[in-house]
Protein backbone atom coordinates (compact mmCIF):
# COMPACT_ATOMS: atom_id res chain seq x y z
CA UNK A 1 0.00 0.00 0.00
CA UNK A 2 1.56 3.24 -1.14
CA UNK A 3 1.11 6.19 1.24
CA UNK A 4 -0.79 8.30 -1.27
CA UNK A 5 -3.14 5.40 -2.08
CA UNK A 6 -4.93 5.68 1.27
CA UNK A 7 -6.57 8.87 0.02
CA UNK A 8 -7.80 7.50 -3.31
CA UNK A 9 -11.32 6.21 -3.61
CA UNK A 10 -12.76 3.48 -5.75
CA UNK A 11 -16.38 2.52 -6.28
CA UNK A 12 -16.28 0.78 -2.90
CA UNK A 13 -14.88 3.70 -0.91
CA UNK A 14 -11.40 4.31 0.42
CA UNK A 15 -8.99 1.60 1.58
CA UNK A 16 -10.14 2.13 5.17
CA UNK A 17 -13.69 1.16 4.15
CA UNK A 18 -12.34 -2.10 2.74
CA UNK A 19 -10.56 -2.70 6.05
CA UNK A 20 -13.80 -2.01 7.94
CA UNK A 21 -15.65 -4.56 5.80
CA UNK A 22 -12.94 -7.05 6.75
CA UNK A 23 -14.36 -7.18 10.28
CA UNK A 24 -17.43 -9.04 9.02
CA UNK A 25 -15.90 -10.75 5.97
CA UNK A 26 -13.78 -13.50 7.46
CA UNK A 27 -11.45 -15.66 5.40
CA UNK A 28 -9.04 -18.43 6.34
CA UNK A 29 -6.07 -16.09 6.13
CA UNK A 30 -7.71 -12.92 7.44
CA UNK A 31 -9.46 -12.46 10.77
CA UNK A 32 -11.59 -9.59 12.15
CA UNK A 33 -8.71 -8.59 14.43
CA UNK A 34 -6.49 -8.18 11.33
CA UNK A 35 -8.98 -5.57 10.12
CA UNK A 36 -8.67 -3.69 13.41
CA UNK A 37 -4.88 -3.57 12.96
CA UNK A 38 -5.23 -2.29 9.38
CA UNK A 39 -7.71 0.41 10.45
CA UNK A 40 -5.27 1.59 13.15
CA UNK A 41 -2.40 1.56 10.66
CA UNK A 42 -4.29 3.64 8.09
CA UNK A 43 -5.36 6.21 10.69
CA UNK A 44 -1.82 6.47 12.03
CA UNK A 45 -0.38 6.91 8.50
CA UNK A 46 -2.52 9.93 7.73
CA UNK A 47 -4.70 11.67 10.32
CA UNK A 48 -6.98 13.06 7.58
CA UNK A 49 -8.21 9.53 6.90
CA UNK A 50 -10.59 10.03 9.85
CA UNK A 51 -12.55 12.50 7.72
CA UNK A 52 -13.11 10.16 4.76
CA UNK A 53 -16.75 9.47 3.98
CA UNK A 54 -18.51 6.87 1.91
CA UNK A 55 -22.07 7.40 0.73
CA UNK A 56 -22.16 10.47 3.00
CA UNK A 57 -21.34 8.49 6.16
CA UNK A 58 -18.46 9.14 8.52
CA UNK A 59 -16.23 6.17 9.34
CA UNK A 60 -17.98 5.74 12.69
CA UNK A 61 -21.42 5.88 11.10
CA UNK A 62 -20.32 3.54 8.31
CA UNK A 63 -19.00 0.98 10.80
CA UNK A 64 -22.12 1.19 12.98
CA UNK A 65 -24.22 0.07 10.01
CA UNK A 66 -22.32 -3.18 9.48
CA UNK A 67 -24.24 -6.39 10.03
CA UNK A 68 -22.26 -7.69 13.00
CA UNK A 69 -22.87 -11.10 14.53
CA UNK A 70 -21.72 -12.64 17.79
CA UNK A 71 -18.47 -13.93 16.27
CA UNK A 72 -17.25 -10.55 15.02
CA UNK A 73 -18.87 -8.01 17.37
CA UNK A 74 -15.80 -7.82 19.63
CA UNK A 75 -13.61 -6.71 16.71
CA UNK A 76 -16.43 -4.43 15.56
CA UNK A 77 -16.55 -2.65 18.91
CA UNK A 78 -12.77 -2.35 18.84
CA UNK A 79 -12.96 -0.64 15.42
CA UNK A 80 -15.63 1.73 16.74
CA UNK A 81 -13.39 2.54 19.71
CA UNK A 82 -10.48 3.27 17.36
CA UNK A 83 -12.64 5.66 15.33
CA UNK A 84 -13.92 7.32 18.49
CA UNK A 85 -10.37 7.73 19.82
CA UNK A 86 -9.18 9.33 16.57
CA UNK A 87 -12.26 11.50 15.98
CA UNK A 88 -14.49 11.79 19.07
CA UNK A 89 -16.58 14.59 17.53
CA UNK A 90 -18.09 12.05 15.12
CA UNK A 91 -20.15 10.55 17.95
CA UNK A 92 -22.37 13.63 17.95
CA UNK A 93 -23.31 13.28 14.29
CA UNK A 94 -27.12 13.21 14.15
CA UNK A 95 -27.13 10.50 11.49
CA UNK A 96 -25.60 8.04 13.95
CA UNK A 97 -28.41 8.49 16.45
CA UNK A 98 -31.14 8.52 13.80
CA UNK A 99 -30.52 4.84 12.94
CA UNK A 100 -29.41 3.55 16.33
CA UNK A 101 -32.26 1.01 16.59
CA UNK A 102 -30.93 -0.80 13.53
CA UNK A 103 -27.45 -1.37 15.02
CA UNK A 104 -26.28 -4.49 16.81
CA UNK A 105 -27.23 -4.29 20.50
CA UNK A 106 -23.62 -3.93 21.63
CA UNK A 107 -23.05 -1.15 19.08
CA UNK A 108 -26.08 0.67 20.48
CA UNK A 109 -24.64 0.36 23.98
CA UNK A 110 -21.23 1.61 22.84
CA UNK A 111 -22.74 4.65 21.09
CA UNK A 112 -24.98 5.53 24.05
CA UNK A 113 -22.12 5.30 26.56
CA UNK A 114 -19.72 7.34 24.44
CA UNK A 115 -22.35 9.96 23.69
CA UNK A 116 -23.18 10.27 27.39
CA UNK A 117 -19.48 10.68 28.25
CA UNK A 118 -18.96 13.26 25.48
CA UNK A 119 -21.91 15.33 26.67
CA UNK A 120 -20.83 15.04 30.29
CA UNK A 121 -17.31 16.21 29.39
CA UNK A 122 -18.70 19.12 27.40
CA UNK A 123 -20.98 20.15 30.29
CA UNK A 124 -18.10 19.87 32.75
CA UNK A 125 -15.99 22.16 30.56
CA UNK A 126 -18.81 24.71 30.41
CA UNK A 127 -19.34 24.54 34.17
CA UNK A 128 -15.65 24.97 35.01
CA UNK A 129 -14.79 27.68 32.48
CA UNK A 130 -14.93 31.21 33.96
CA UNK A 131 -17.26 33.71 32.32
CA UNK A 132 -15.67 36.57 30.45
Amino acid sequence: LYPDAINHTTGGGYPIHTAIFGVIKKTESFSPSDSVDIVKFLLECDPTVKLQKFQGKSLLDFACHLDFNDSDIEAGIEVLQVFYDFYPEAIEDNTIMSDIESYHEQVQTFINIQLFCARKAKNRHVMTTPDD
